[in-house]
């Protein structure tokens, strides 16, 4: 089997995985429901993958990867940091957006890494490339003169606080307001902080 046809057998498995964590948890499903969502047989599953919670991990770490280099693509060519935080964040959100069935499978993710050491390592692995993400920015606008000299760590930090309060306000409550709108103005009011007048 070529490359492209084992990408797309995996893709298949993952759709399916992703719909079934979201509808019966990762404790309840199993890797027969798995099977049977993505029409391939559990031999088939096991040509792939060695239990559900390797689906589990690889379905996370694949999409995730693919969302950060399809964020890095946007960001590359703009020279001025600032505009590469607003759109670094407004890609993401967009990306929430588009994608909810993956982010409600992250809920489930992030859920588990409470009790689970491996996927508590992973989740800090992502907070770790998303704030020197943001690091970077903040640190390339500092030297260009367009920051003030700021604790790059701290604002950093705040900033992925911010897109992860947006994301678990967009799954957990019934908002009574346009949550972009809050989002883009909390992202002013960090961004005014640091910018030099």
């Amino acid at each position: 089997m070529d490359n492209a046809r084992k990408e797309k057998r995996k893709e298949k498995i993952f759709k399916a995985a992703v719909r079934c964590f979201n509808e019966r948890g990762y404790y309840e499903t199993t890797l027969d429901a798995i099977a049977a969502k993505a029409k391939v047989s559990k031999g088939g599953i096991y040509y792939y993958f060695n239990s559900k919670k390797e689906i589990f991990l690889e379905l996370f770490h694949y999409r995730v990867s693919k969302y950060f280099d399809q964020l890095k693509a946007y960001i590359k060519e703009e020279k001025n940091p600032e505009k590469r935080l607003r759109i670094f964040i407004n890609k993401s959100s967009q990306f929430l957006k588009e994608n909810e069935d993956f982010f409600r499978f992250c809920l489930e993710f992030l859920s588990m890494a409470v009790r689970e050491p491996e996927i508590r390592n992973v989740m800090t692995a992502f907070y770790k490339d998303s704030t020197n993400t943001f690091k970077q920015q903040i640190e390339e606008g500092i030297e260009s003169g367009r920051f003030k000299n700021t604790d790059s760590e701290k604002v950093s930090r705040a900033l992925y606080l911010l897109f992860m309060g947006v994301f678990f306000t967009h799954f957990s409550i019934n908002v009574d307001f346009d949550l972009m709108e809050q989002q883009k103005f909390q992202l002013d009011n960090i961004l005014n902080s640091i910018k030099k007048i």
